[in-house]
């Protein structure tokens, strides 16, 4: 499918669902242009990708419609479920340059659902449960295109957070998106480094 194919559905998906629940979390400290959070355990609907490009390449897209596929009926229970913010990817940098990264690719299950999600009929798919985690998170907007983009800020936000003394972990590097692209103004896209 065209990346022009692919804009038109998201396009859709976010004009369908305008107000899209945000998977929770609690911030626990303020900074300038960043700050401290901490996510309570939840359940995410998520499949795996290798790939040397982690946002724009067709695994990532394929990756998009594995998901968009379970939340459009393609589940145990034949359920349509609403669109979630973000699309998160715990990313895995392959080691050295032109490498493939492992990423996972997640749609928050909405609360609703936390307890009793539909499972998945596609084997690529599976309901990932995750632990409670802190991490440091940076936004920013536009329309990040290249992973260059996202880990430039996450070099920024990496300094920011180091001298404030915080204990970083060196991978998994997140990224989120929170807006689909019918959003022009005061785009949502973030940076996540977890805390130790």
């Amino acid at each position: 499918m065209s990346s022009s194919m692919f804009l038109l559905l998201a396009l859709y998906i976010c004009s369908a669902a305008a107000d899209l629940e945000i998977a929770p979390y609690t911030v626990l400290k303020e900074h300038q242009g960043w700050e401290e959070r901490e996510f309570p355990a939840t359940k995410w609907i998520s499949t795996e990708v290798f790939s040397i490009s982690v946002h724009d390449s067709e695994e990532s897209r394929a990756a998009f419609y594995r998901l968009f596929d379970y939340i459009d009926g393609q589940n145990s229970e034949g359920m349509k479920i609403p669109m979630t913010a973000p699309v998160s990817r715990r990313i895995i940098a392959g080691e050295g340059p032109n490498c493939e990264s492992n990423f996972t690719m997640s749609f928050f299950i909405p609360s609703n659902l936390q307890e009793n999600a539909p499972l998945p009929l596609d084997s690529t798919v599976y309901i990932e449960e995750r632990a409670a985690f802190k991490v440091a998170a940076k936004r920013f907007g536009g329309f990040p295109t290249s992973d260059i983009e996202f880990a430039i800020q996450a070099a920024e936000l990496y300094e920011l957070a180091f001298n404030e003394g915080l204990e970083l972990t060196d991978v998994p590097l997140w990224t989120a998106g929170f807006d689909g692209p019918n959003v022009i103004t005061n785009r949502r896209n973030e940076v996540w480094l977890e805390i130790n």
